[in-house]
């Protein structure tokens, strides 16, 4: 008998009618009855018994409530998929992400209409867990604290990465100058931006040599990131290269978006390159909004984190008030959720989670004292945007992480609530840049009497 251990446990919302009515109990549960059979089963036909018996999905129950006189029935279900359907070595992942989003739920059973279905989560058994890590991330990919000590940061500095913008128009000579200076001022590493296709611009030989003077650009590690979002057959041989060419000089990093190639990618490469001679990969879940209402909300990033991916934007990062593009709530709870979700991530120590999504050099701050320094950031327009350069954007959000850092660390050797604003002088130059500054106080002393509120990253640690 398979125990629930084996199983792909799925939570499902569904709306259900009959005849332009409430189903009743009894029929809510058939047709549930037959999707849940249907999904391993393949059909709604009646299989012979000595089939039957082996197909058999797990159903743990729905709650709906039918209410007389409704046109309609809301509610819940659940159900569990055998793990032996999806060995993340074979397409499984892949296999998964089709059949949630596909045909898996009918569009009537049983004579009920299914209607505004939505998966709320996907639970992948431990087993299947362990074997996706043994394939993908054993002796390939990289921890929080391995890409930490690839880069050689100071325990209080997070790792800095340049998004680079704009996605077109820019030659190879353009890109090249933009890339040294930003990593001259202080960033890590700059990478071709999601959806950003300018290999074209430059033979790859250009790319592999900017590589090589990215790595030997200032004091600190630093990297160029090539976006390498190319089908499996072709990501494998150019990370084969890019690590060849890169890695006597620095830790060699490419990037693989998290779009319909994310998972073959990333697995690809985690198969060609291990051991010493695998490259640090981030990614960015472009298709994780679009597939959170028929996978779940977090599955996605689930999915390229075990597929390999070290470095990954997990969604909902904190949002301020007054944002043009919110991500999220800007109230108490919210602040609170999102530095809990990124808490997680931290604490098991993979993949390591990025702070993007339009974040600003006035809102480091206030991001700093929320995340602390094992988390990314990844920036865009704080640093293509600077009315006078990108390196200008570049050196102003690396001062302020820097007093941010240093005002931590006085806040919490003095027990203060949260730190101090940045010093006027650095205040003065985010203005200037036509950015508004997000204070600690406005988000740690305004929301002390709220149910939840949010605390910085060394007292929630403490």
């Amino acid at each position: 008998m398979r125990t629930t251990t084996d199983l792909v446990r799925v939570a499902v919302t569904a709306t259900l009618s009959k005849n332009g009515k409430a189903p009743d109990r009894g029929s809510i549960n058939a047709s549930v009855r037959q999707c849940v059979a249907d999904a391993v089963a393949g059909s709604f036909g009646s299989y012979p018994s000595h089939l039957r018996d082996r197909m058999k999905a797990t159903f743990f129950g729905s709650e709906f409530d039918p209410q007389d006189g409704a046109a309609a029935a809301s509610g819940t279900f659940e159900f569990g998929l055998p793990a032996d359907l999806f060995p993340p070595d074979e397409g499984g992942f892949q296999l998964l992400v089709s059949f949630l989003a596909g045909d898996v739920f009918p569009g009537v059973a049983k004579g009920c209409r299914w209607d505004e279905v939505r998966v709320n989560h996907v639970d992948l058994p431990t087993s299947l867990v362990n074997e996706a890590k043994r394939c993908f991330r054993d002796h390939s990919a990289h921890s929080i604290t391995g890409v930490r000590n690839r880069f050689r940061l100071d325990d209080r500095r997070p790792l800095l990465a340049y998004s680079l913008k704009p996605r077109v128009g820019l030659t190879f000579d353009e890109t090249r100058e933009m890339t040294l200076a930003v990593l001259d001022a202080g960033f890590n590493i700059v990478e071709l931006d999601s959806k950003n296709r300018m290999l074209g611009t430059g033979t790859w030989k250009q790319w592999l040599e900017l590589g090589v003077d990215a790595a030997r650009t200032g004091r600190h590690v630093t990297a160029f990131s090539p976006n390498l979002s190319l089908p499996g057959d072709r990501v494998g041989e150019l990370a084969a290269e890019l690590v060849a060419r890169i890695g006597p000089y620095g830790p060699p990093v490419m990037k693989i978006d998290g779009g319909l190639d994310g998972l073959t990618g990333l697995q690809a490469v985690r198969r060609v390159l291990r051991d010493d001679a695998t490259p640090i990969v981030t990614s960015y879940p472009v298709l994780l909004k679009r597939l959170a209402s028929v996978i779940g909300k977090n599955t996605w990033v689930d999915l390229l984190a075990l597929s390999g991916a070290d470095i990954v934007y997990p969604g909902d990062r904190p949002t301020f008030p007054d944002e043009e593009r919110p991500i999220w709530g800007a109230h108490v709870e919210d602040w609170s959720k999102a530095a809990d979700a990124y808490r997680r991530l931290i604490a098991r120590d993979w993949p390591m989670p990025t702070i993007a999504g339009g974040v600003h050099a006035g809102h480091l701050h206030a991001c700093y004292e929320l995340m602390g320094p094992r988390v990314a950031y990844f920036l865009g327009g704080a640093v293509a945007l600077h009315p006078r350069s990108p390196r200008n954007g570049a050196l102003l959000c690396v001062a302020v992480l820097d007093h941010a850092a240093e005002l931590a660390d006085r806040a919490r050797r003095a027990g203060a609530e949260c730190a101090e604003d940045l010093p006027a002088s650095l205040l003065g130059e985010i203005h200037r840049a036509g950015l508004d500054y997000q204070s600690p106080a406005a988000i740690f002393r305004a929301s002390r009497d709220a149910p939840h509120p949010p605390r910085p990253f060394y007292r929630a640690e403490g």
